[in-house]
């Protein structure tokens, strides 16, 4: 039996695996990532693609690929009894504004791997093991030990849980395997990405706690034709059962239907969807379904592990989380978890933190997915409720009600920061710091907000002339290392030197040397004449246009600091006279 050794091996390749990949690769980790499907599905399964994961993925390979694939979602309708109760406008909510990606993008979730695999491929030429199943996980004080089984195929059905059939990461269960041979893996650290049924879980002592929901429902992707049904918009309809209609761009839609009262028994067909599309849609608008691509049956589950770490086994995606899709939540929690991971892991292993570092990733990212389980399932029950007197009750005060919640732009720009994801911070985590007295409008644990820099450059053309690039900040927050980013301050009595924002950068950089981190100043309104280019101390500096990043970090009135964690979150922060306070912090 071959033996080989790895420091991390990932066991699934859904959304949440391939990120876990993109993320230790980007950091030089050794690693391996198997699953033991022989290909990638085709079934588009999640399909809600946030702001926040798509400004995470943009750290890897341009994002605008699978934006182009898929169709910009800019809100929807919600119908009651046959008539429309409410719309809900994402157009120009306030919580993506300082965002480059503003709006959720719908994409079938065969879409977002296919991303995920080309950057993994392209930056960093690595890819998925297919073919490979992890039979036996079995960890001990020094490791894991993995054996491994190749297959020659492996056809993957979609099993009876929401985590294998609409979530980010399925269980691809099933099928007729053929062994070739086994082997033997030697892992420093396993994590599970490896879907509802999670062998790594199971090896883990941990518990699974959560339920089914009783209801059953019915998906389907097909073309439609003579519709007036909006191209970008949602539509959710609310009768006794439930219809959920997505746009998906090249005139095809999703269905997703409860129909209380028919019985769970066969596979459905095209006419069941017709059928209900027609009875749920109100106007004449519903269109005709033709060329079906993908049909299916299937139930819902909530649940959630008790711990997201056992030793030397970590839990990602839907391995540690599974809950209704209601708000397209799944799939990019699962994203998140590998964010949040990849770079502790890391850390650990090249030794420039202990082992109990990795704490951190259950007590930052189990609370976020209890509050998504929480929200969810509120909403799942809102609107696919089989109880009569409920849906009595629902379908006659939703006309009131729905409008004074949604028409409330307040209530809309936080509903939409919750569903958008870049709401998520990690305040109370103990690996995050806040200068003592620093209250700006982002604290430590606080998503790193985003806005336009300008750098300066130099060419030859015919004389030297001076030539100014806008781009973004969040292109300078790259994955492999965190990131210090210096303030000078806006109003004249507030702000710092150009000179001492370069010293401060130069004593950050000798006293920091077990870190791998860049420093990158900026200057509010006209350049102070830095540098644009990194130096070999691997900083620069840049033009904040308007203070505008400024404000958003809570610097206008003064200088000051905010350390950026390789996954976009604010590991420090605090004015430029508490630089030495943090530098202590930092050992």
């Amino acid at each position: 039996m071959a033996q080989t050794t790895t420091d991390v091996l990932i066991i699934g390749s859904g959304p949440t695996g391939t990120t876990m990949a993109l993320e230790l690769a980007a950091q030089g980790i050794s690693f391996r990532i198997v699953d033991k499907i022989g290909q990638r599905s085709d079934k588009s399964k999640a399909l809600a693609v946030q702001p926040r994961s798509l400004e995470l993925m943009n750290r890897h390979g341009p994002v605008a690929r699978l934006v182009e694939r898929g169709n910009i979602g800019l809100g929807g309708a919600i119908f009651v009894n046959g008539k429309k109760a409410a719309d809900l406008d994402l157009g120009g909510v306030r919580a993506t504004r300082d965002s480059a990606f503003p709006h959720t993008v719908l994409a079938p979730q065969s879409e977002t791997e296919g991303f995920l695999a080309e950057c993994l491929a392209t930056r960093y030429g690595r890819a998925v093991e297919f073919g490979t199943e992890a039979t036996s996980v079995v960890q001990d004080a020094h490791g894991v030990t993995v054996t491994l089984r190749k297959v020659t195929s492996l056809s993957s059905s979609l099993p009876n849980s929401l985590a294998s059939s609409t979530q980010g990461d399925d269980a691809r269960d099933g099928g007729s395997e053929a062994q070739q041979e086994t082997e033997t893996v030697r892992a420093k650290y396993v994590v599970g990405a490896d879907g509802a049924h999670s062998v790594v879980r199971h090896a883990a002592a941990v518990k699974f706690e959560g339920d089914a929901y009783r209801q059953d429902f019915i998906l389907c992707d097909a073309h439609i034709r003579n519709t007036t049904m909006p191209r970008h918009r949602f539509q959710i309809c609310m009768r006794y059962g439930l219809l959920l209609v997505f746009p998906l761009g090249n005139d095809v839609v999703r269905l997703v239907a409860s129909r209380p009262g028919v019985p769970a028994t066969d596979d459905p067909v095209l006419g069941d969807f017709q059928e209900w599309l027609e009875y749920m849609v109100p106007g004449g608008s519903a269109g005709e379904l033709f060329d079906p691509i993908w049909m299916t049956r299937f139930k819902l589950h909530h649940r959630v592990s008790t711990n997201y770490r056992d030793g030397r086994l970590l839990l990602a995606g839907d391995a540690a989380h599974i809950h209704s899709p209601a708000g397209g939540q799944g799939m990019n929690t699962g994203i998140q978890d590998s964010v949040n991971l990849g770079w502790k892991l890391a850390r650990v292993l090249r030794g420039e933190q202990p082992d109990a570092f990795l704490d951190s990733y259950n007590e930052e990212r189990r609370p976020v997915g209890l509050r998504i389980l929480g929200s969810s399932d509120w909403l799942f029950n809102l609107t696919a409720s089989q109880s009569w007197l409920w849906l009595f009750f629902r379908n006659l005060l939703a006309p009131w009600v729905l409008p004074y919640l949604l028409d409330n732009e307040e209530r809309r720009n936080h509903a939409f920061r919750f569903a958008s994801q870049l709401g998520i911070r990690y305040r109370h985590s103990s690996i995050i710091g806040t200068a003592e007295g620093f209250s700006g409008r982002v604290l430590g644990g606080d998503r790193a907000p985003d806005g336009p820099v300008v750098i300066e450059s130099f060419e030859q053309v015919g004389e030297k002339q001076k030539k100014q690039r806008e781009m973004r900040l969040h292109e300078l927050l790259t994955p492999d290392k965190h990131h210090l980013l210096l303030f000078s301050g806006v109003t004249p009595s507030g702000a710092v030197s150009g000179d001492d924002l370069q010293q401060a950068a130069e004593i950050f950089q000798e006293k920091n040397s077990g870190t791998p981190s860049s420093v990158h100043v900026l200057i509010a309104g006209p350049s102070s004449g830095g540098s644009s280019s990194s130096s070999s101390r691997d900083w620069g500096c840049y033009k904040d246009v308007d203070g505008v990043l400024h404000t958003r970090y809570g610097f206008r009135d003064g200088a000051g600091y905010a350390y950026i964690r390789p996954d976009g979150h604010i590991a420090h922060i605090g004015s430029f006279d508490g630089l030495p306070l943090f530098m202590k912090w930092l050992k």
